[in-house]
């Protein structure tokens, strides 16, 4: 109830500022909201030293650069490191280039959300800084028509669990695998607590600190120790379904956390938001774009089905993007490879293009059609082969009264 009633003095406190509407919000430039600042590595230093500055700052990500490259380095890279004495950031940071002042908000949510990180290294000049989801959840605070939307239309689920008696590695390994950071600790399908990659990191590998001098080596603690129930947070951050988006936002940042769990009354777990949730209210403005398919080596007037195959091959892509990486693009090349009497035999090519996708599938037969017909059965065997397993349900657990409960 305290919770509630500061939020509540909170957000009347706050309203005379609640000037943006959502797009105009989504159009403004980088360089009108307050954004992140922090230490600048070298892709050379070690993961250790990311570690020390991150816990002495209680940030979650770093940027990189060399004059030349720039990447960035996270909480979730380097749960994923064992020996961060011997880990140069060169080889667990992601380059996904950068963003300036003049970038839009809409257009960084983009960048951030394509190349699933979770801020963006931010250039002005010879000044680098980040731009993190949380700079931009924080900007979100302004967003009054937010109040419209409830925290069950943006919440994930269901959610992936862990009871309080499984072992640190095995949440561990079980984030790695799944690509996520936040794992609530359930009993019976009711809220026990959560436990956090930022957790893991900051508490099983030590890193370099500002009472340190020099690079000290980062400590492995072998195999991880303990188990969830020695470790969890016991209080997290709840709402109820129907809490408004502006509140869980205004939440969110009073509270600095990073999540809150969505639970009913009797605290079972609903759904859990994220700065990720939250930043695709923005990237929903966007408007569906059609997935760019080519063909070339035909004439329209000579293949009247060109416009069917492309669906087809539209389909087939798209279908399997739902649970794959992005594929941005597909060109399918068609050569004549001979022709006997009427018939003609042909090869056709597609190759698939995207962040993380970059292979050619390619079919032979006599007849047009009938090749492409075969080359849409490759490509899609070839889509399902390096699909990703899709995430398990919640575990059920007890229930559990919680005083940070946020009421609507």
């Amino acid at each position: 109830m305290q919770l509630f009633n500061t939020l509540s003095l909170y957000s009347i406190m706050g309203f005379l500022k609640v000037t943006k509407t959502l797009e105009e919000l989504a159009r403004t430039n980088i360089s009108e909201i307050e954004t992140s600042s922090g230490s600048v590595f070298n892709p050379g230093d070690t993961a250790s030293k990311v570690l020390g500055a991150l816990r002495d700052t209680n940030r979650t990500e770093a940027v990189a650069t060399d004059g030349r490259k720039i990447g960035i380095i996270t909480v979730r890279d380097l749960l994923g490191v064992d020996q961060p004495a011997n880990t140069k950031i060169e080889t667990i940071w992601k380059q996904v280039g950068s963003i300036t002042p003049n970038t839009s908000i809409l257009e960084a949510v983009d960048l951030m959300i394509r190349n699933n990180v979770t801020a963006m290294p931010l250039v002005s000049g010879d000044e680098v800084t980040l731009l993190s989801q949380q700079d931009i959840t924080s900007a979100l605070k302004m967003v009054s028509e937010l109040n419209s939307l409830k925290a069950k239309d943006t919440m994930v689920s269901p959610v992936v669990t862990v009871e309080k008696d499984t072992p640190i590695a095995h949440v561990r390994r079980r984030m790695l695998d799944e690509g996520i950071s936040h794992m609530p600790v359930a009993n019976d399908g009711a809220l026990l607590g959560i436990i956090t990659g930022e957790m893991i990191v900051t508490t099983f590998i030590t890193g370099a600190t500002k009472t340190t001098t020099g690079d000290r080596a980062g400590e492995k603690i072998s195999k991880f120790p303990g188990k969830v129930s020695g470790f969890m947070n016991t209080r997290p951050l709840t709402i109820s379904p129907d809490t408004g988006v502006l509140n869980v936002v205004k939440a969110i940042d009073k509270m600095g956390e990073k999540y809150c769990m969505v639970v009913d009354e009797e605290e079972k777990i609903q759904g859990i938001i994220t700065h990720r949730e939250l930043l695709a209210v923005l990237h929903n403005l966007i408007p569906e774009q059609e997935l760019p398919v080519y063909i070339v080596g035909i004439d329209d007037e000579d293949f009247f089905e060109k416009s069917v195959v492309e669906d087809k091959i539209r389909r087939t892509v798209e279908r399997s993007m739902k649970i794959r990486e992005d594929v941005t693009e597909v060109s399918v090349m068609v050569k004549t490879q001979r022709s006997e009497g009427s018939r003609s035999r042909y090869k056709v090519t597609a190759r698939v293009l995207g962040p993380t996708a970059n292979y050619n599938v390619d079919n032979e037969d006599w007849g047009l059609m009938e090749t492409f017909d075969g080359l849409v059965d490759a490509l899609d065997k070839r889509l399902r082969r390096t699909k990703k397993e899709p995430q398990k349900g919640a575990r059920r657990g007890r229930k559990r009264r919680n005083p940070h409960h946020l009421k609507t």
